[in-house]
């Protein structure tokens, strides 16, 4: 009798999640297109019901950009990048992709073309190569072996005894951090996004191989758009164009050079490479004192 009450509250449980309904239209009569990658926001806003999280945001990715969002925690640089996928709704405003309210798009067709890797990487307790091929179920070996050489993932597969076959444990338990985040990679590679999100993706990997993965990753990024949060200086310098948030606002965009002259945010995340003893910034190195600094900003 106890065993069948606590499998009755499991079940309600289960079943509560599984009959769940969204409120997000999911518009399957929508616009359905190959995406380009131009993102405009216009006077976008959103907020939770305990106040509002961006506040009247407006600037403009032309296609193919790396658009590098730097910021303190809680500025609101993860939730402008969910909103492009609809993830939520804007509150106020509207987000375009290649000049079509992303409301307008058929939501499948929408998210079907961007791909976002977050420092929180999710694996499946299945193989690695089926865990590399996800959202691709057609993909063949050869593609998937492709895929995690340009993440730099190939040469720690086969350091395993069963290779592509292992299987790792749910949540990828059984790799460190840095091994999750270059299969979670190597998925996004395989995938070929139009739109490429980088949360922090690169947050658990060494310098040595952050190298390697950023060279992958401008390989990747050619002739789609990429959105970077990252807090590694390294990263920011080579966009096309970066967005400073503070409190939900924007209060700095540009280039690297033109922010460096015109924005006093900005400048306070490089000061310590102003002084005489500092290292240099020419061979892409970022210690964690740094990165404090710039999350501090």
């Amino acid at each position: 009798f106890t065993l069948l009450q606590l499998g009755i509250a499991s079940a309600n449980r289960i079943l509560g999640i599984i009959t769940a309904e969204t409120d997000l239209d999911q518009n399957t009569a929508g616009h359905t297109a190959t995406i380009n990658g131009d993102i405009v926001f216009e006077n976008v806003s959103f907020g939770y019901e305990d106040g509002l999280v961006l506040e009247n945001v407006s600037f403009h990715v032309k296609s193919g950009d790396t658009v590098a969002i730097v910021g303190q925690t809680g500025s609101g640089k993860s939730t402008l990048t969910e909103l492009i996928n609809r993830t939520y709704d804007a509150t106020e405003g509207r987000i375009l992709i290649d000049g079509i309210d992303v409301r307008e798009w058929n939501l499948t067709s929408l998210r079907s073309q961007i791909s976002r890797i977050e420092q929180d990487v999710f694996l499946f307790s299945r193989n690695l190569a089926e865990n590399i091929g996800f959202g691709v179920p057609d993909a063949t070996q050869e593609q998937i072996e492709q895929a995690a050489r340009e993440a730099q993932a190939h040469d720690f597969i086969m350091s395993f005894a069963e290779g592509y076959q292992t299987v790792v444990g749910e949540r990828g338990v059984t790799l460190s951090g840095g091994q999750r985040q270059r299969i979670a990679l190597a998925r996004a590679f395989l995938s070929n996004p139009r739109i490429l999100v980088l949360d922090d993706s690169t947050s658990a990997i060494d310098s040595a191989t952050e190298d390697e993965i950023q060279k992958a990753i401008r390989r990747a990024q050619e002739g789609r758009t990429t959105l970077l949060i990252t807090h590694r200086l390294s990263q920011i310098r080579w966009a096309d164009h970066i967005i400073v948030l503070r409190q939900g606002r924007i209060v700095a965009q540009g280039k690297h050079e033109d922010l460096l002259q015109s924005s006093s945010s900005y400048r306070r995340i490089f000061a310590r490479y102003e002084t005489p003893n500092a290292p240099s910034l020419s061979n892409g190195s970022v210690t964690n004192s740094s990165r404090a600094n710039l999350s501090q900003d």
